[in-house]
């Protein structure tokens, strides 16, 4: 399937001379969908980055973790929420239609990423903070929890890098 024409939509303003000067909003809503995706990707990947850290200084990984949950819940999380509500726009006022296989499939992928993170990810790392600060470390229910966590972070962040990909590329079948 073959790209729409772009529904432009144009934003008036009235400048203090009192001339119109319009705007095409469709490169404005890339540019803040490219820098949500930037944020939060960015952080997502950094937590492994920091849990590496801290795993050789187990003193400072409860910081670490609560840290973490901090970046993912009120940072990553809501620019991920963004991207979402910002891609539906760019898909309604540009040359893209829900039906393109790129599209859908990318849907797809961020409703999966949305419900792992939600019902899987946020819990674990809820929980591992809670263990870490009752039973330390070098307790097995942390250790299991570490393990589960950098699973759901490997499983989020290959959705993501196909989610990525697909943005890219682009494929046509």
């Amino acid at each position: 399937m073959t790209a729409k024409p772009r529904a432009t939509l144009w934003l008036a303003l009235e400048t203090q001379g009192g001339k119109s000067m319009a705007f095409d909003i469709y490169p404005w809503l890339k540019v803040i969908h490219i820098l949500l995706a930037i944020v939060a990707v960015g952080l997502n990947i950094s937590y492994g980055i920091w849990l590496a850290r801290a795993s050789r200084e187990p003193q400072h990984l409860g910081y670490t973790l609560r840290g973490i949950k901090f970046l993912d819940d009120r940072v990553a999380n809501p620019s991920f929420v963004a991207l979402g509500v910002v891609g539906i726009l760019l898909v309604l006022t540009g040359p893209w239609a829900f039906t393109q296989f790129w599209i859908a499939l990318a849907i797809g992928l961020y409703v999966a990423l949305i419900v792992v993170g939600i019902a899987l990810f946020t819990p674990t790392l809820s929980r591992q903070i809670k263990v870490y600060e009752s039973d330390g470390p070098t307790s097995a229910e942390f250790r299991e929890l570490s393990r589960r966590g950098r699973l759901l972070g490997l499983a989020l962040g290959l959705i993501v890098i196909a989610i990525i990909v697909l943005m890219v590329v682009k494929p046509v079948f």
